[in-house]
């Protein structure tokens, strides 16, 4: 199995995990693979495209975050056509 985290955090943030997470991706390559999310990407910014040469499966798609970045993800996801029972958030 085949673990995509997807880790958001504001520009100014000191991420705590972030020596863990890098840590479990050098000791689990083929398994664990960490994206990092700058928030706020500045104004006018649209991303509901998959990033260039993404050659990772599909399958589940787990999101965790407030209600407005749920809010936020729900629509992208859809739009780009993943269906409803793929997606969990808490």
């Amino acid at each position: 199995m085949m673990v995509n985290l997807v880790n958001q955090r504001t520009l100014y943030q000191i991420d705590q995990l972030k020596e863990e997470l890098e840590g479990l991706t050098s000791n689990y390559p083929n398994r664990f693979k960490v994206y990092y999310v700058l928030n706020p990407v500045g104004p006018g910014f649209v991303f509901v495209k998959p990033p260039e040469g993404w050659t990772s499966g599909v399958g589940f798609i787990l999101r965790c975050g407030p209600p407005p970045m749920n809010k936020a993800m729900a629509a992208h996801l859809e739009a780009l056509g993943h269906e409803s029972d793929m997606l969990f958030q808490f």
